[in-house]
């Protein structure tokens, strides 16, 4: 049974590295000041921090392209702050594109370069790892950068999260319908929140999930608003609700665990209800830290630093 014990503990610290945010990288370099100084004068960012324990100290992605207007979201009195080539791109905050703009991301860890395109508003190397947050505007994967077994990239949308190891993956936000296509023979993972509605455009997919994923083989897919939009206190507090259940349930299954009373069907249930917390909570984090600053929203981001403690804490 310890052995059992020590397999859970694994799966709650890896296979989610997108959940994980050290402590800034330090550095003296102009980029990093100028990274710094916006982040510092930016609204509040995303909550980030109360996703899991820190693992070692990683180091922040770096924009080895950048074509247009693209600038890190500050306020109004701290004035605009390009992103520069070969710059620390923000782990924290968003960065606004512009029309026809775009940036190459890089991750210094594992050479992964991934492509944002505007108009939009994007945060990449979201917790210093591989994963990327598309609120509007284009996503771009690169196929043989960066590619190694178990190493997955993390894409959420307002309506969505879409996960892929080796893909030619594009993603296209626009306020009433996301766009995502598969070439190149890879495969991807399609979540979708409670309120997306799923269509198959063109090529291989199916309705049928595995462990709450959507395999999408060679495929191009439709996501819509089953009403409304996402970008309301309703949808929000709806993604809310969802992130909160199965973190619950992780927290549950991770204590049974960490007791020493389950066997090798519990271990698996652990690790899927906690790759599907992480998604529902992705999404959540994502649509609060959308909305205007207000009495409700500060409600629901409280609520979700307790949540995203449920489901990455390993102990009582």
């Amino acid at each position: 049974m310890r052995a059992v014990v020590l397999v859970a503990a694994a799966a709650v610290c890896t296979g989610g590295c997108g959940a994980c945010e050290p402590s800034p990288p330090q550095g003296n370099d102009g980029a990093a000041a100028s990274g710094a100084a916006a982040t510092a004068s930016a609204p509040p960012p995303p909550i980030d921090s109360a996703r899991a324990h820190p693992p070692a100290q990683r180091l922040a992605c770096r924009s080895i392209a950048v074509e247009g207007d693209v600038h890190v979201e500050t306020t109004v009195d701290a004035g605009v702050v390009p992103l520069l080539i070969e710059g620390l791109v923000p782990t924290e905050g968003w960065l606004a594109l512009g029309k026809g703009a775009k940036f190459v991301a890089k991750d210094p860890r594992t050479t992964r370069e991934t492509t944002f395109r505007g108009p939009g508003r994007v945060r990449a190397c979201v917790g210093y790892a591989e994963e990327s947050w598309i609120g509007a505007g284009g996503f771009d994967s690169t196929m043989g950068s960066g590619e190694s077994p178990g190493a997955e990239e993390w894409v959420v949308t307002p309506l969505a999260v879409i996960r892929y190891a080796a893909a030619k993956l594009s993603v296209d936000v626009r306020p009433k319908e996301e766009t995502l296509s598969v070439t190149g023979g890879g495969v991807a993972f399609l979540w979708l929140g409670d309120d997306a509605r799923f269509r198959l455009v063109n090529g291989g997919a199916s309705e049928k999930k595995d462990e709450g994923w959507i395999r999408l083989d060679g495929s191009a897919v439709s996501v819509t608003p089953a009403s409304g939009t996402p970008d309301t206190l309703d949808a929000a507090r709806g993604a809310l609700d969802r992130c909160s259940t199965l973190a619950k349930s992780t927290r549950e299954l991770t204590s049974t665990l960490m007791a020493g009373g389950a066997d090798a069907a519990v271990v698996t249930q652990q690790v899927t209800s906690r790759r599907l917390a992480r998604a529902a909570c992705d999404v959540a984090n994502l649509r609060i830290s959308a909305l205007p600053p207000s009495e409700a929203s500060m409600g629901l981001a409280k609520s979700l630093v307790e949540a995203n403690a449920a489901w990455t804490t390993i102990g009582p």
